[in-house]
Formats: C-alpha cells, sequence, structure tokens
C-alpha cells in the first residue's frame, strides 16, 4: 500500500513539473510579408502538335515573405499551388498544381494542351481566354493568400490518332502547287478508293492528284468528263466551296461535290425538320458552331439532305459516313467542332460551354 501511495505521489509531482514547464514555453509564432507576384513568360499562345515537347510556357513568382519568433524552430518553405481557370467559370473550379518549395512552373506544349483539352474543356482550334493566379500559405493548414491574376489566351490543338491510309494528294491553284502542303483524300479500305474533303476558295481551280509529296511520281489529271488520266492536263474545278472528292485508282472514275455543313435531329434547335448550320473556318480547317442543345439524338450532313451525312464512328470523337445517330446525353450550350480534313478519317468534338 505504501507504495502503491509513493508511486501516486511521484506521478502528481511529475505533472506539476510538466505544467509549470508548458506554462513557461516560448509560443512561436510567424508573420508573413505581401503575397508573390505572379509573372508568366508568354500572354498568348497558339499550341500545336509541332511544338509539343518544347517548354511553351513558364510561370514565375517571388518568395513568400516570413519570419518566426524562433527562426530555428520555423521554416522558410512556404506551400505554393497555381491555379488555372478559364475565364467563364472563375477560380472556384480551378485545376490546381502543387509547386510547394519552387519559384517556377514550366509546361510543354504537349503537357499544357491536355490539361486545357481535358481538365478546362476548352474548344480546340479556337482562342479561349484562360486565368491563373499563386496560392500561398506558410504551411498547409494555415490560410492562404493570393497573387495577381494573370490572363493569357490560348489555342489548343486535336489530339487525336489519325490512321495512316494510303493516299493521294490533291495539289493545285488553291494551296501554290505545293505537293509537300497539299491535303489528302485518302484510301480507308486499301482498295483503291479514295475520298476526302478539299476548300477551295477560288471561283476556278485547277488540280491534280499525285500519287507522293512531289512532282517525280504519277499524278493524275484532266482524262475527260468524270475520269483522269496519267497523261492529262490539270483538272478544272468552277465554283468555290468546300468539296468532296473521290476517286477510283481502279476506273479511274472521280467526282467533286460542293458540301456546306449542318447539325440535324432531336437534340438541335430545329429537331429532325430544320438544320442547324455550321460555319466553315478556312484558317482552322473545321466546321463549327455555338449551339443550344437538349438531350437526344442527332447527327451531321451536308447541303440540307442525305446523300452526304455522318454518325456514330470507330470510336469516341469518329465519325462514318451513312452511320447511325448520335446522342447526346445532357442539354446545354455547347461549342460543336467538325473536323473533315483528313480524309476518309472524319472528326467532331462538342465542348460544354
Amino acid at each position: 500500500m505504501k507504495t502503491l501511495f509513493k508511486n501516486i505521489g511521484f506521478l502528481a509531482l511529475t505533472m506539476l513539473v510538466l505544467a509549470s514547464c508548458k506554462k513557461d514555453e516560448e509560443k512561436l509564432t510567424v508573420t508573413a510579408g505581401e503575397s508573390p507576384v505572379l509573372a508568366a513568360s508568354a500572354s498568348t499562345l497558339l499550341l500545336t502538335k509541332d511544338s509539343a515537347q518544347d517548354t511553351v510556357i513558364t510561370f514565375s513568382w517571388n518568395k513568400y515573405d516570413m519570419s518566426w519568433t524562433n527562426p530555428a524552430l520555423g521554416s522558410d518553405i512556404a506551400k505554393y499551388t497555381l491555379e488555372i481557370t478559364s475565364t467563364p467559370k472563375g477560380f472556384a473550379s480551378a485545376y490546381a498544381i502543387d509547386y510547394t518549395g519552387k519559384l517556377t512552373g514550366q509546361f510543354t506544349g504537349e503537357a499544357l494542351n491536355q490539361l486545357l483539352l481535358n481538365r478546362l474543356e476548352l474548344p480546340v482550334d479556337i482562342e479561349s481566354e484562360i486565368q491563373v493566379r499563386l496560392q500561398s500559405a506558410v504551411s498547409p493548414n494555415s490560410a492562404p493568400v493570393y497573387s495577381n491574376v494573370v490572363s493569357m489566351k490560348v489555342t489548343p490543338y486535336l489530339v487525336s490518332s489519325v490512321p495512316d491510309y494510303p493516299s493521294l494528294f490533291v495539289v493545285g491553284s488553291h494551296q501554290g502547287w505545293s505537293p509537300a502542303t497539299a491535303p489528302a483524300i485518302r484510301s480507308a479500305k486499301n482498295d483503291g478508293a479514295y475520298e476526302g474533303f478539299v476548300n477551295f476558295p477560288e471561283a476556278k481551280t485547277e488540280f491534280k492528284l499525285t500519287t507522293a509529296r512531289d512532282w517525280d511520281h504519277p499524278a493524275y489529271g484532266d482524262g475527260g468528263p468524270g475520269v483522269l488520266s496519267t497523261t492529262g492536263g490539270n483538272v478544272v474545278q468552277e465554283g468555290a466551296g468546300y468539296y468532296m472528292i473521290k476517286f477510283d485508282d481502279k476506273t479511274l472514275a472521280w467526282s467533286a461535290v460542293k458540301t456546306t455543313w449542318a447539325m440535324i435531329g432531336a437534340a438541335t434547335p430545329g429537331g429532325w425538320d430544320a438544320d442547324t448550320p455550321l460555319t466553315y473556318d478556312a484558317e482552322a480547317q473545321v466546321w463549327k458552331a455555338t449551339v443550344s442543345l437538349t438531350a437526344g439524338e442527332y447527327k451531321f450532313r451536308a447541303n440540307g439532305g442525305w446523300d452526304i451525312n455522318l454518325g456514330v464512328g470507330s470510336a469516341e470523337g469518329v465519325l462514318s459516313l451513312g452511320a447511325g445517330n448520335l446522342k447526346l446525353e445532357e442539354a446545354g450550350t455547347y461549342d460543336v467542332i467538325l473536323d473533315l480534313s483528313n480524309g476518309a478519317y472524319y472528326m467532331y468534338k462538342l465542348t460544354k460551354k
């Protein structure tokens, strides 16, 4: 029993000493200075596949100044978080990247393009505005402060795995007679049947179909009404417009149909009775529009008829000629992109605003 009382007495004395020490210990506090200033190496970015691996933007900021009552116990490493958002959404839904302990943040073209498309859901080949700011904090649990807001104009590009189909190249007055940069019509089944879309901006276009991106290989020219020949002169197409070109290298038959494009269906403003037109952007080489859509089915079609129409394709975002209806699950206002620039492999993208 005496031993028990001795132990109790010792415990009480120890607690008293600890309590006395707690009262005498120094309280560690920190005083923080002004929020860091954020800077960007560019204010406008047109992203392309050619610059995918290059560093296209660098964000930098000065150190968040702070002073501790006991510098030996404090830390001068602040928590930095870069916040990126599209202007309409605001910072409430910003994408955050942790840069704790760093004073710069860099993006390659590919990394930034993925962020813009997948995180911010920006439309491809269209200039959009984003805003960036830096959040700084002394510790993960302390109240943050924010830098100035940096606004930027950005244009992301479409990321796709376009199949390497056999190709013929539409070389002519519409693009300076340069085989190296000519648009292609292609054969998806490698059966000699080629198709694709080409924009002819002139009232009269002359062209040939080359079998390679040079003039050293055979090229198809005019062979008479509706046919081509490797010994013929330039093919002449009257009338400016966006043409669907088909060619069969077995029969040598060819055709060119001028097209304009629209959406139609239950999801569109005109239902199945009236087209919702798309506008061609010659610089981006896509058809586009901003449309209020409802949940439901729809398709893309040319010239207000059903001879040339596009529906469900082999993969998400891919279209096939004459295929079934596409389906929209959620109503809203969408930026619509129809990309017919890759012969025999047609794509689209709907981005909700």
